[in-house]
């Protein structure tokens, strides 16, 4: 099998197991892998901008407005409007949404467990390393694309 295919298609398996995974873990509570992600940086990052949001996970703005809408919707995340700049809305995590939250770091403690089972820590060092690395390789990559279409 070609060596990319056969890359590709484990990152592939693996994002989709973990969407399935937390869509399993979340659904007491009406949100699945498609906010958590919104919802933890959120509380992290009480006041973030969507904007920020946005770009903090290099999600587009749709993506960013529906999550929220959700979020918001469940009572789990509030909107203001920023006080110098009318046009930014400023997210918070509400009280409601501290179980959720909570629910959404075990269900990542679990996970990262589950991934690195019969691995020793020196390889799960190495795998996070490896990892990340290929991120940066697929951001950068994209980023050079895009560049080099829209001659930028």
């Amino acid at each position: 099998m070609d060596e990319s295919v056969f890359l590709g298609r484990n990152i592939s398996v693996a994002y989709r197991m973990a969407n399935r995974f937390y869509d399993r873990a979340l659904a007491p509570w009406g949100i699945g892998c498609g906010q958590q992600f919104f919802l933890l940086r959120v509380y992290e990052h009480q006041g973030i901008s969507m904007y920020d949001l946005a770009r903090m996970g290099l999600y587009d703005k749709g993506t960013v407005t529906r999550a929220v809408q959700k979020l918001e919707e469940l009572g789990y995340v509030r909107s203001e409007a920023d006080a110098h700049d009318r046009r930014v809305r400023r997210l918070y995590a509400t009280e409601g949404a501290e179980p959720v939250v909570q629910e959404g770091y075990a269900a990542r403690l679990r996970w990262n467990e589950l991934l690195t089972q019969g691995m020793t820590p020196e390889e799960v060092e190495a795998a996070k390393g490896l990892i990340a690395r290929i991120a940066e390789n697929a951001i950068l990559a994209l980023e050079q694309e895009e560049k080099e279409n829209h001659g930028i």
